[in-house]
């Protein structure tokens, strides 16, 4: 019976073992769960690394249409029916104008023979002046010529000065002196130019002649040597008229004459070049 004991507690200690490793199994088998250990590993794997993040492909931008070439006339050429793609020519800078070409320089014995030919067909000149001293002071006012030998310059106030030549004296008349200082003719640089026929190649030394794009400049004095300094002519080139004169004197001192508003060979009374009777003494 002791023996019958035993062989019935041990089968219920086998029954027991089998129970206990059956039951995990059948635990997996129908989907539960079991305790599993929960002691660590003393050296654990290391963790992986998580993937660097792949950047994305970069995204094609969209197609740029083409530049439209500019008109020709102005803006985008859009309706003008510029549809040409290849490129304009580069625009050719227009030549440089060509240097206007020099006056034609005549001789200087032209020059002569021209200022011989105006003075001559002068038989009258009259027009405006303005005078500069060699002060540089200025003085106006008007002028006449009457071949041969008479001239006369009536300045313009506050000034009060005449100058008159008859063809023989030339007299300065100063109304604010109450003088009237007078001068033979022929010692005056007009002697040349008032003479009853103008031949300056005969009459005079010329020391110079000048030209220019619109002016000839003919300087001289007289021949004889009774007029003391020299008068420089200047003319415009293409008549030859007058523009003005520039006189010298004995000391080197300039007086300047310019002239406009010529009229020519406009008749005047004989009476206008002769002498004053009311200032200074007067010889006739």
């Amino acid at each position: 019976m002791d023996q019958g004991r035993k062989v019935s507690s041990f089968a219920r200690c086998m029954l027991g073992l089998l129970m206990a490793a059956a039951l995990p199994q059948l635990a997996l088998a129908e989907g539960g769960e079991t305790e599993v250990s929960k002691t660590s590993p003393s050296n654990p794997p290391p963790a992986a690394s998580a993937p660097a993040p792949v950047p994305p492909a970069p995204v094609a931008p969209p197609p740029v249409a083409a530049a439209k070439p500019a008109s020709p006339v102005g803006g985008s050429g859009a309706g003008a029916g510029w549809k040409a793609k290849t490129a304009q020519p580069p625009r050719q800078q227009a030549p440089a104008p060509a240097p206007a070409p020099l006056p034609v320089q005549v001789s200087d014995q032209e020059i002569v023979g021209k200022v011989n030919d105006y003075f001559n067909k002068l038989t009258n000149l009259e027009g405006t002046f303005v005078q500069t001293d060699p002060d540089n002071t200025q003085k106006q006012g008007r002028f006449y010529f009457a071949r041969p030998g008479r001239l006369r310059f009536d300045y313009s106030p506050p000034s009060r000065l005449k100058i008159i030549s008859n063809g023989y004296y030339l007299a300065i008349e100063d109304y604010a002196l109450n003088t009237s200082d007078k001068y033979p003719l022929e010692m005056t640089p007009f002697r040349l130019l008032l003479s009853e026929t103008v031949d300056l190649s005969r009459d005079a030394n010329i020391l110079g002649i000048e030209q220019g794009t619109d002016t000839a400049v003919v300087t001289v004095e007289d021949k004889k040597g009774d007029a003391a300094g020299r008068i420089s002519l200047f003319f415009n080139k293409t008549d030859m008229s007058l523009k003005e004169w520039i006189i010298t004197d004995a000391q080197g001192l300039n007086t300047r004459i310019e002239v406009s508003n010529l009229e020519q060979n406009k008749r005047v009374s004989a009476e206008l070049f002769e002498f004053s009777k009311d200032v200074g003494f007067h010889r006739d």
